[in-house]
């Protein structure tokens, strides 16, 4: 472990965030929610830890010969992806969240300059070929980032795509980024008036800093709640097992107003206890 120590010294870390590094890739065994119970932190405070130290984690697996693939699903259109400065390998996401590009929309790759040519793809299109139109026998992979391409995409959703990001730059990712950081204060200043007297519990940092576009809430009748919204209230919230619901603002097409309202039917609707009217067995929520 002498090189990350070697590394992490370039910043003043922790003791904890020391710790953290040094178990990552050994007791640990890559697992950072692990790392971090070692480390001292609370189990629900991980992703933070990870987010603070992601170019030390890129740094720690390339000593070890590793690469690191960043899941920006919930970043890209919400956050300033910093991917170059943190020496990122590679990255992933979507754009019908925070892009806003809608559903069926396509996905997206980030492959860093020093692994396109290292890398090969499993699945080998004629957009990755080298000469794209020599239709030869064998494949050779172009060696830049059109290497990483497969075939011709869906020309709808690429429309989309760029239509979306055509507006994000007209807003301009800073005042995206005050939106959703304002959007969710809100929601929170909402919820430590109308939601935490009636069995909710925030998991999300107060911190505006440290989040993204969208606060998490606990309760333990999270799924069935979630159905009853979609089904009596017309609010789409995003349930994930097993007592935690998701709530977002895209800052680039929502209003404050639309925050305010959809809350309310929450606080509403628990009250009521409508929630214990739903069959949740069959259901598919997001």
């Amino acid at each position: 472990m002498d090189s990350s120590i070697t590394k992490t010294q370039k910043r003043n870390l922790t003791d904890m965030q020391e710790k953290f590094l040094d178990v990552l890739f050994a007791e640990a065994r890559g697992n950072p929610r692990e790392a971090a119970r070692i480390a001292g932190y609370s189990d629900h405070s991980y992703p933070k830890v990870v987010r603070n130290l992601k170019k030390e984690i890129t740094e720690l697996a390339e000593s070890y010969g590793a690469m690191t693939v960043w899941d920006a699903s919930h970043a890209a259109g919400s956050v300033r992806l910093d991917f170059k400065e943190n020496n990122i390998d590679l990255a992933v996401g979507c754009t019908y969240k925070y892009l806003c590009a809608g559903p069926g929309s396509p996905a997206w790759l980030y492959v860093s300059k020093k692994q396109q040519n290292k890398l090969n793809v499993p699945i080998q299109g004629w957009f990755a070929q080298k000469d794209q139109f020599g239709m030869g026998p064998k494949f050779e992979k172009s060696p830049d980032i059109r290497g990483f391409q497969i075939a011709s995409p869906s020309l709808l959703g690429i429309r989309c795509v760029n239509a979306s990001i055509e507006l994000i730059e007209e807003a301009g990712m800073s005042e995206i980024i005050k939106k959703a950081q304002n959007g969710t204060d809100l929601m929170i200043d909402l919820y430590d008036d109308w939601l935490a007297d009636l069995g909710f519990k925030l998991m999300t940092s107060r911190n505006a800093k440290r989040r993204g576009g969208h606060i998490s809430l606990m309760h333990k009748h999270a799924k069935k709640i979630s159905v009853a919204l979609r089904k009596f209230e017309r609010v789409i919230v995003d349930y994930r097992i097993p007592d935690q619901i998701r709530i977002a603002i895209s800052p680039l097409a929502m209003t404050y107003d639309e925050v305010y309202r959809g809350m309310k039917r929450i606080r509403e609707l628990v009250i009521r206890k409508d929630y214990l009217k739903v069959d949740d067995s069959l259901s598919e929520v997001t």
